[in-house]
C-alpha cells in the first residue's frame, strides 16, 4: 500500500478484513502507516477488539472509486477468506489477489500444504489467486538461506499450480544480500512495523 501511493497519482485505503490474528491488526498501526499517505480503513475504536469487522460500506465504496486503490488484507485461514463474499461487486473490476507465504508457518511449510490452501482460499473466496508472494523469513533471526529455501518452495508451487511468483518478500537491510540469486528482479524490500516482545 505505501508503495502504490508513493508510485501511483492516486488515493490508496489499506482495509484491515484480518479476523485471525487478534495481536497483529493493521488497525493498530494506523497511525504510522498513515504519516506515508495511506488511509487505513478499520473498525472505529469502540469496535477495536471485535471479531468481525464493521466495514462493508468503506470496503464498497472504496471499490467503486475509480481515483483510489484498494489494499485489502484478509489474513489467512478459511474463515478470513469467506469475508471476500461478502463483496460480490470485486469481480466486476481488475483485481490482484496474492497468496503470501512463509514457509516457517504453520499449514504453509511444504509444497502440498502450500497447494491445499490456495486451493482453500480460492474456494472460500469465490476469486482466483493472481499472484504467490514468497515471504519466508524468521523475524530478526532470518537468514539468507531461509529466504531461499522459501522461494525454492513456492517456485515448486507455482509451477505446479500455473500462478506466478508476483514478488519475493526481502526485509529491507538484507536485499543487497540476494544480487546474484535468480530472484532479484522480484525483490520487494520489506519494512518492519510490527515488533515483538524482546525484539528491538
Amino acid at each position: 500500500a505505501i508503495k502504490l501511493r508513493k508510485e501511483k497519482d492516486k488515493d490508496v485505503d489499506l482495509i484491515d478484513l484480518d479476523i485471525m490474528k487478534p495481536y497483529i491488526r493493521l488497525r493498530d498501526l494506523k497511525d504510522e502507516i498513515e504519516k506515508f499517505g495511506v488511509n487505513v480503513v478499520s473498525p472505529p475504536q469502540k469496535y477495536k477488539q471485535a471479531d468481525l469487522p464493521i466495514l462493508i460500506h468503506a470496503t464498497k465504496s472504496c471499490i467503486f472509486d475509480e481515483n483510489r486503490f484498494c489494499v485489502y488484507d484478509i489474513g489467512g485461514g478459511e474463515e478470513s477468506s469467506f469475508i471476500l463474499r461478502q463483496f460480490p461487486e470485486l469481480r466486476e473490476f481488475p483485481y490482484n489477489l496474492f497468496f503470501v507465504v512463509n514457509i516457517f508457518r504453520p499449514f504453509t511449510q511444504t509444497k502440498e500444504e502450500i497447494e491445499n490452501a490456495i486451493k482453500t482460499l480460492e474456494s472460500a473466496s469465490g476469486l482466483k489467486i493472481s499472484g504467490i508472494v514468497s515471504n519466508s523469513h524468521l523475524r530478526e533471526n532470518t537468514k539468507k538461506e531461509d529466504v531461499i529455501k522459501g522461494y525454492k518452495v513456492v517456485k515448486e508451487v507455482s509451477g505446479v499450480l500455473g500462478i506466478p511468483i508476483a514478488f519475493v518478500g526481502v526485509k529491507e537491510s538484507m536485499v543487497d544480500k540476494f544480487r546474484d540469486e535468480e530472484f532479484y528482479e522480484y525483490i520487494f524490500p520489506m519494512k518492519t512495523f510490527i515488533q515483538y516482545p524482546g525484539e528491538r
